[in-house]
């Protein structure tokens, strides 16, 4: 079976969320992963009832290939590393781009807490997501961050991702993906249109939710 293909982020998100309404969830925060999962994160809140908020992670990518996640680290100073991340680079070059994503993380959370204050989450419904999940690392270190505010409920919702990060998922939280194909590409080779999403758009939608009671 061909894996599922989205037209953009807010169609995928649309499906996403009807897969999420038989979970019952009550007035959930639902956390997107800036950038891509924000917008995600905007549809689901308004389909499901909810609220809209962001946990910020970052991927610590491979020296000279950004884009191979050899770990994450989160707001909170969660430090996710894969097993073969020492293999690719070493003590040095991790402690280094560790700190340097930190600093990303601290500079976004200064601009979004500006139009967005943070919702609360102990003793809420959280939905966690982004507009996919390839190593699962980023999402590890979100969840791990969402985690240590204590929630009662968390749920991992993504509209596409790689099997096996998908199952690892799931020993930590209740997992809805809508495509899970084992010969996993790229993250935007699953929808048409896959922009970049900027921080002002990141902003702006923020703002709206942070002035809804």
């Amino acid at each position: 079976m061909d894996p599922m293909r989205f037209r953009d982020r807010r169609h995928a998100a649309t499906l996403l969320a009807e897969a999420l309404r038989p979970l019952g969830l009550v007035r959930p925060v639902v956390l997107g992963v800036p950038r891509g999962g924000v917008v995600v994160a905007d549809v689901l809140a308004e389909a499901l009832g909810g609220t809209m908020d962001v946990v910020l992670a970052r991927k610590i990518g491979a020296p000279g290939n950004p884009e191979f996640a050899l770990g994450a680290v989160a707001e909170s100073g969660e430090v996710i590393l894969r097993p073969y991340a020492r293999r690719y680079a070493g003590e040095a070059y991790l402690e280094a781009e560790i700190a340097r994503q930190l600093k990303v993380i601290e500079e976004r959370r200064a601009r979004y807490r500006a139009v967005r204050p943070k919702e609360p989450l102990a003793g809420r419904e959280a939905v966690l997501t982004d507009d996919g999940v390839a190593t699962g690392s980023t999402m590890e270190a979100a969840l791990a961050a969402v985690r240590a505010e204590g929630p009662k409920r968390v749920v991992v919702a993504v509209p596409v991702g790689a099997a096996d990060a998908l199952e690892r998922l799931r020993q930590a939280a209740e997992v809805v993906a809508l495509s899970a194909p084992y010969d996993f590409g790229a993250v935007g080779a699953y929808y048409d249109e896959f922009p970049q999403v900027t921080d002002d758009e990141v902003v702006r939608l923020l703002a709206k939710w942070g002035g809804k009671a």
